[in-house]
């Protein structure tokens, strides 16, 4: 067999350990960046004392108009922020 060609696979395969290795890793701080996001996500919604049904109601009306002006209910006042 032709020498070249075998080292040839063995890089190949070497490569390939490597691209697998580099995917799982890939793969886990994509994971880690999600946990964090979602966790940042979470805090900001009880930070502004949102309910599960205010931010759903919020987010479909973002969708529909993501131009729109933020409503009331959603919005903190001076007061209450002096509150804070």
């Amino acid at each position: 067999m032709n020498p070249r060609l075998e080292k040839l696979r063995q890089e190949r395969e070497k490569l390939a350990e490597k691209l697998a290795s580099l995917t799982a890793r890939l793969k886990a701080l994509d994971e880690q960046i999600l946990k964090l996001e979602n966790t940042d996500i979470v805090g900001i919604v009880r930070e502004n004392g949102l309910t599960i049904e205010q931010l759903a109601a919020l987010m479909a009306m973002l969708e529909k108009r993501p131009t729109a002006a933020l409503p009331d209910e959603y919005r903190k006042t001076e007061e209450f922020m002096d509150e804070e």
